[in-house]
């Protein structure tokens, strides 16, 4: 008796899902890139070639069907990609067609002089994504100062636009701060969302899981607080803020207003002064000057930064009830909640650690002497207590802006603000990386800056095990006698990920679904029992994989599975001379056809009739 195959045809959609990446003539703002390309039948790993308008080659190999180049490629330049199957004997079962790829020059708002001071073989590895803000555009650079991605700021406006990154979701796309809106963006600018018109952010704008976090101003009028200077009536506007939260079509779902929880009593005289200097009627008191807020998921709790109040409050979720809250002067803040004090001034970028300490920008202005500095306390109920702090050079003093940053490895990476200087620094105070960004001889403020590993948290393909047939053809089979489906997900991307996948039928109705979690740099076997699936033959299935953090990068193939006996050429479910006669003259006509390779080496020859005879003969 012979026996009976059940052979699963796969037709790829030619489009971006099952195809190539990056696009044939594509032209993209970054240097570090993602290459994706179609799995090639019998290849035991993959040769990805590029190479540039003088001809020079850069070669890369890899078992899976994607790799992220993150050398060789510069900014205005053109090149040439391909990618080559290799056999476990060196051969090349195919090597598919040449795709074109452009890397755009720099903006002329780059800045002009970027240099990297000092470095050391403790820096953090990755590279640095930070907002150019005196530029008004955010980019990314590497540990030698050059860039590898900045965003197009004429994107998110036609006058005047500006973009300023705050965060790299797991998603792979961008999150970031314009004028008066937060942007949700992916690598190459498109817009995914964009806040609504209602309200007007300002300095910090993040996201969750599935919602939004901003801070808005608001403002309110009240008594002018005493001694009120002559010329100003005795109601004046004060400007607030409210920390609002938008779920992912701008619904409000929570907000904390400082009216509500903060007492007028608690103001900065100085900034009452400076309202009177040539006040005018609808001019206000710049009351509370937020910069910051963080999200303790763990806790459920909001850590907000009150620059004109030099105040730090930590706040219930649920209840919006403030926690505890420390000044830097107490003298801004009538009731105190720890028996021991901070000093710090006019602070910025209030964070939470992994070990629970809290980690803040002291900008220290307006102390004797000015100079400012990172500081990192632990609380408890009664007490808090400074476990580390770094003092900047007296020339980087900031009055404005800033950052720190603990990076994996416990080094702290520092943005300084207006001076135009990021810092690497480790926990004995010693200096690792120092970077100054001027343009001409100007420095360019900056606030935020992160390290990340690459561009790419979010970058995977797939291969399915014993895959028979040819792209190019798209004449994909699957032989699989034991109706195990086996394939394998290559996650290459620094952030681990969660992919759901699933088999449907014609009519899209799902038959079988499950996800898998894989780690960063990591791949995962799956193996689905088909003798276990409703699956119709002969109609068109497909299977899809969806990532869950950007359900928008899902790939997927389609496919038909039809049962019939091997050797049965044509279908008609009788194996005889006919099939003999089919196949004899497939071959003579030069044809290679997938279904007549009875011994799956990839060719039609003498040996597949000689497996034919023997099937009849027995």
């Amino acid at each position: 008796m012979f026996k009976q195959k059940i052979y699963i045809y796969l037709f790829f959609i030619q489009l971006l899902i099952a195809g190539f990446l990056p696009l044939d003539n594509s032209s993209i703002n970054y240097t570090q890139v993602f290459f994706k390309w179609p799995q090639i039948n019998g290849a035991q790993f993959y040769t990805l070639s590029i190479e540039d308008d003088s001809s020079e080659n850069f070669q890369i190999n890899t078992i899976s069907n994607s790799v992220i180049v993150d050398s060789f490629l510069n900014w205005n330049n053109s090149y040439n990609w391909t990618v080559c199957g290799i056999d476990e004997i060196n051969n090349y079962p195919l090597c598919y067609e040449t795709f074109s790829l452009s890397i755009n020059s720099l903006p002329s708002y780059y800045p002009n002089n970027i240099e990297v001071i000092f470095s050391s073989d403790l820096y953090s590895p990755g590279i640095t994504l930070l907002d150019f803000d005196s530029m008004g555009f955010s980019a990314a650079i590497n540990k030698q100062g050059y860039p590898v991605w900045f965003v197009d700021k004429s994107l998110f406006g036609q006058f005047n636009s500006k973009i300023l990154v705050t965060q790299l979701l797991k998603s792979g796309n961008f999150v970031g701060l314009g004028l008066g809106k937060g942007y949700e963006f992916d690598i190459n600018g498109n817009i995914d969302f964009v806040t609504p018109a209602e309200y007007d952010i300002h300095h910090h704008f993040i996201k969750l899981d599935s919602t939004y976090l901003l801070i808005d101003g608001h403002i309110e009028s009240h008594p002018c607080p005493s001694p009120c200077p002559d010329n100003l009536p005795e109601d004046i506007l004060w400007l607030g803020d409210r920390y609002v939260e938008i779920d992912l079509d701008g619904n409000l779902i929570w907000d904390w207003n400082t009216f509500d929880y903060i007492s007028l009593d608690d103001y900065n005289p100085l900034y009452l002064q400076r309202l009177s200097n040539n006040y005018e009627a609808g001019d206000y008191l710049d009351w509370t000057h937020s910069n910051s807020l963080f999200y303790d998921d763990n806790n459920q709790t909001v850590f907000i930064s009150i620059r004109n109040l030099s105040r730090i409050i930590n706040i219930d979720y649920n209840s919006r009830n403030i926690i505890w809250q420390v000044s830097g002067d107490n003298d801004l803040m009538a009731n105190s909640y720890f028996d021991n004090d901070i000093v710090f001034s006019q602070q910025h970028s209030v964070q939470k650690n992994s070990n629970d300490r809290i980690i803040f920008f002291d900008n220290h202005s307006y102390l004797d002497p000015e100079i400012s500095k990172c500081i990192e306390f632990e609380y408890n109920s009664d007490s808090l207590n400074i476990v580390w702090d770094y003092t900047l050079p007296n020339d980087l003093f900031t009055g404005s802006r800033g950052e720190c940053e603990r990076l994996e490895n416990g080094n702290t990476l520092i943005n300084v603000g207006r001076t135009g200087n990021l810092l690497e620094v480790d926990n004995n105070s010693d200096l690792i990386w120092h970077l100054s960004m001027k343009n001409d001889n100007s420095e360019v403020a900056s606030f935020r800056s992160s390290r990340i590993d690459n561009l790419y948290p979010l970058a995977y393909s797939f291969i399915i095990n014993d895959l028979q047939g040819f792209y190019n053809e798209q004449n994909y089979y699957y032989n699989d006698l034991n109706d195990d489906f086996e394939f394998t997900i290559y996650n290459i991307g620094w952030s681990k990920q969660i992919y759901d996948f699933m088999i449907l039928d014609f009519e899209s109705n799902l038959l079988y679904s499950d996800s898998i979690l894989i780690n960063a740099n990591d791949s995962q076997l799956i193996e689905i029992d088909l003798s276990e699936i409703s699956i119709v033959p002969n109609q068109l299935v497909h299977f899809k994989i969806i990532p869950v953090e950007n359900p928008n990068l899902y790939q997927e193939i389609y496919f038909s599975i039809i049962n019939y006996n091997l050797g049965d050429v044509n279908y008609d479910g009788i194996i005889n001379v006919l099939d003999v006669i089919l196949m004899v003259n497939s071959i003579i006509d030069g044809n290679n056809n997938n279904s007549f390779d009875l011994n799956l080496d990839g060719v039609n020859d003498i040996l597949d009739i000689v497996l034919l005879i023997n099937i009849i003969l027995n």
